[in-house]
């Protein structure tokens, strides 16, 4: 029984210590956005945009979350089309820091809009039941 106890300790720590070594290779493997930046990718071209630079608009309209409840969203942003500059993509997918990522259509694009503060973009998207596309900390916006 004792035997049993240590070698299930054994594996515990050996998962931990694969679990730690992973977990390192992997956020050392991710690339590193500049902060007040985000990373526009286009028919394969990066391209880096200062946050400061965009040319923002005011917003407001109402989003869903999970629970269905609905409140009014206003700010200033960027419409997420106006973002990519170009008509010839079929949809564009935005990527947060911790690499979440929503997709959204062409024909979403007018609905969706890259919200900042305090030097920081967030995706929002009017018009879904919930909010499981609001990209939080978008650090790459590509066009496909």
């Amino acid at each position: 029984m004792k035997k049993e106890k240590i070698i299930i300790a054994v594996v515990f720590v050996c998962l931990v210590i694969a679990t730690v070594i992973a977990s390192a290779v992997y956020l050392n493997g991710r690339e590193k956005t500049p902060k007040n930046t985000v990373t526009y990718i286009y028919k394969g071209k990066e391209k880096s945009v200062d946050i400061d630079s965009l040319k923002l608009s005011d917003y407001s309209g109402t989003v869903v979350n999970g629970k269905g409840e609905s409140r009014e969203e206003k700010g200033e942003g960027i419409k997420l089309g106006d973002f990519v500059g170009t008509d010839d993509y079929s949809e564009i997918t935005v990527t947060a820091d911790d690499e979440y990522s929503a997709t959204v259509k062409k024909d979403e694009a007018g609905d969706a809009w890259l919200s900042v503060k305090d030097g920081k973009l967030t995706l929002i998207v009017f018009g879904d039941e919930n909010s499981k596309r609001n990209v939080k900390n978008v650090v790459k916006v590509e066009a496909k």
